[in-house]
């Protein structure tokens, strides 16, 4: 529309000024002499034809480009809004129709002073930033609801960020929140803010609080548990390594017992075994073995070797009797 108003504009505005092109020769006398004077008067001529050339400024009219990531919402002030989407690129439009460009790209908010209670009638204000974009598919439904994304902001998504935390905080008392259930409030808030936003054709993405205040109370009360329970931890780990090193030490203690118990017995199984073996080796030398074993040995030289009596030590032939 706004072209057509203009390349119109344009076209009077050279249209009347090629009209001022017609000129005349007029004479006069001025202190008895004659002068002659060309006079431009408006009028019509054919210059004025060239006005024509205006209305080329309505082309820009006729043609709509919607970037990448946006999705373009035709309204017409004669048909109204069309249900019928314009995707990326260029296209051909009705010149007194308007486009509406909604962005799908991922956007990103940041919610200051989000006000909440928690179950023990303590206030908290947080910081949260959220990450969201509009489905392409949805974003008819999104521009009847809210014109533009900066409505959809303030109308939709703060409301719901505030209104959604809250009742997720007021199942914790302000300790908890602020000390180890805020991962399960993480958690519960993004599963409930995706499903609240997918209702109106929003993709949920990421919440992050980035900040919260309890007041200066509070905030000391919560420091002074976390000493106390970093303590207590401090002492279990303690305790557990003490009871570790009197675990390992028991545990040495009865290895080496065994290990003397095991020796022992050893020794009382080798040396039964010895004896065994010497009463199986005593039994199995019988004198003709001892005779014989004598005889492979012997030399064929009579013993020098003599008792006091001078008889041999040993007297191969007796072994024999």
């Amino acid at each position: 529309m706004g072209w057509i108003i203009f390349s119109i504009f344009i076209l009077v505005l050279i249209f009347i000024g090629l009209g001022f092109l017609n000129k005349t020769t007029e004479t006069y006398t001025k202190w008895g002499e004659t002068h002659t004077r060309t006079v431009y008067k408006w009028g019509f001529n054919k210059l004025q034809w060239l006005s024509l050339f205006a209305l080329l400024l309505i082309i820009p009219s006729f043609i709509t480009v919607v970037p990448a990531n946006s999705v373009g919402i035709l309204y017409s002030p004669f048909t109204g809004v069309s249900e019928d989407t314009l995707s990326e690129g260029v296209h051909i439009k009705n010149p007194f129709a308007k486009v509406y460009k909604i962005s799908t790209e991922v956007q990103t908010q940041t919610l200051n002073g989000i006000y909440t209670q928690t179950s023990d009638s303590q206030y908290i204000t947080s910081v949260i930033d959220i990450k969201y974009a509009v489905n392409s598919s949805n974003v008819f439904l999104i521009f009847k609801q809210f014109r533009t994304l900066d409505n959809m902001s303030s109308v939709l998504i703060s409301p719901t960020v505030q209104r959604v935390f809250e009742l997720i905080t007021t199942d914790y008392n302000v300790i908890d929140a602020l000390g180890d259930k805020r991962p399960e409030i993480y958690n519960r808030l993004q599963t409930d803010l995706a499903n609240e936003l997918s209702k109106y054709g929003i993709t949920f993405y990421s919440v992050t609080i980035v900040d919260t205040d309890a007041g200066e109370t509070i905030e000391k009360a919560i420091e002074a548990e976390a000493v106390a329970k970093k303590a207590v931890e401090i002492a279990q780990q303690e305790l557990l390594k003490a009871e570790t090193e009197a675990k390992q030490k028991t545990v040495t203690a009865q290895a080496e017992q065994d290990a003397a118990k095991i020796q022992a017995e050893t020794k009382i199984i080798q040396a039964q075994a010895e004896k065994e073996a010497n009463e199986l080796l005593s039994k199995s030398l019988t004198k003709e073995i001892l005779y014989k074993m004598y005889i492979d040995k012997w030399n064929g030289k009579l013993s020098t070797v003599v008792s006091g009596d001078g008889q041999l030590i040993i007297d191969p032939s007796e072994l024999i009797k």
